[in-house]
């Protein structure tokens, strides 16, 4: 049996394999597989396939060079890191309201062992990354994600790479990752101000009281008790998060 595969269609397969494999690497979503590397790359070469074959896209020009295939390769992994920076910045929010919360309720002090990265990582800062990614998938935002893989392939070809990179999106969407990550925590920070402010009058009223024994547990209270009421309402701030993500991808592919 001869099996006659079209060049075009294998190359395209390569480099968007090449796009997605570092955005899939440097995402946080998927940090929790980064021990699979056989079942990701089993699935990244499967994705890639399937949007090259549904979405018809082919490189304007099939390289058979060395040359031209390394320089195109190199293309497509600044593509992928690109679009890999903009869920990265937005799951950051969710460790910047963390990073926060840690150090304003006393956290901070203390850290849990991450199986992930084998590291210390902050309660609050790993709490929020978790909560995070779960109601991602919980709202389908992996089917959004797949719509946005299809989309980045039509508007940036396999092999072209950006003609222009957007570099006020990239900026912005960096300090987009400080203000959504204050605007998830907002609540509590200013529960948190209060508690300082009157940890503040008591230490002036009684100044043989040890404020730091003291304040230590109040804040953690506080932080953990206003975090739980608030958690429902944080559904806005979460969904200007996800959203975050294609903005940026609309504006550095458009």
């Amino acid at each position: 049996m001869v099996m006659d595969v079209d060049p075009a269609w294998a190359i395209a397969v390569y480099f968007l394999t090449l796009r997605l494999s570092v955005l899939l690497m440097m995402s946080p979503i998927f940090s929790g597989f980064s021990g699979l590397i056989a079942v990701r790359a089993f699935f990244t070469i499967t994705l890639s396939m399937a949007l090259v074959s549904g979405l018809g896209v082919r490189p304007s020009v099939v390289p058979l060079t060395l040359g031209p295939v390394l320089v195109a390769s190199i293309s497509e992994l600044v593509v992928g890191a690109t679009l890999a920076f903009g869920v990265f910045t937005a799951f950051g929010a969710f460790s910047v309201a963390g990073k926060i919360l840690d150090i304003q309720s006393g956290f901070g002090i203390g850290s849990v062992f991450d199986p992930v990265t084998r590291a210390g990582a902050p309660l609050f800062s790993t709490m929020l990354n978790l909560v995070g990614v779960a109601v991602f998938f919980g709202l389908n935002g992996h089917h959004a994600l797949l719509r946005g893989f299809a989309y980045s392939a039509q508007q940036v070809p396999p092999g072209m790479g950006f003609s222009t990179l957007a570099i006020e999106a990239v900026i912005g969407q960096f300090g987009l990752m400080f203000s959504l990550g204050v605007a998830l925590i907002a609540p509590v920070m200013f529960c948190l101000f209060l508690v300082e402010a009157g940890l503040a009058v008591v230490s002036r009223v009684l100044p043989q009281m040890n404020v730091f024994v003291v304040g230590v547990p109040v804040k953690l209270f506080a932080a953990l008790s206003v975090l739980a009421l608030t958690m429902g309402s944080l559904g806005p701030v979460m969904g200007r998060v996800y959203a975050s993500i294609f903005v940026f991808w609309e504006r550095v592919l458009g």
